[in-house]
């Protein structure tokens, strides 16, 4: 994890989250036809493995256990793409019910970028 570094795998983890990668669930026989069609334009795929991206999950459901606002931040900024942290802000002013600037979003990302990466670096470690 740590030669690819934090933010990309997040970046990643974002990916698959969008595209809902490696989750259980039903697909319908014409919606599988309809995805495996390389003519039909598609999201991106995820370049991370299920276990990377299950690990990056669970450390970011412990940090929105933990750390609320920053965890809020960081999912919500990942899941929609690198949206804009004005854009953020304001989104998570509304979710919250409090102000929530765009400076103060983007230090929330910072820090549960920072938490994350110190998380999966105790999971490396013990590894």
């Amino acid at each position: 994890m740590r030669q690819l570094g934090t933010e990309y795998m997040l970046q990643e983890w974002g990916v698959w989250l969008r595209v809902q990668s490696g989750l259980p669930r039903y697909v319908s026989p014409s919606y599988a036809l309809m995805r495996d069609n390389d003519q039909v334009a598609r999201t991106a795929d995820p370049c991370i493995t299920d276990e990377m991206a299950l690990l990056i999950d669970g450390k970011v459901c412990r940090l929105f256990a933990r750390y609320h606002d920053a965890g809020v931040a960081l999912w919500n900024y990942h899941r929609h793409q690198a949206m804009s942290y004005r854009r953020l802000g304001a989104l998570m002013s509304k979710a919250l019910g409090k102000t929530i600037t765009h400076v103060r979003a983007q230090e929330l990302v910072m820090v549960g970028t920072a938490w994350v990466d110190a998380a999966v670096c105790h999971y490396e470690e013990a590894a």
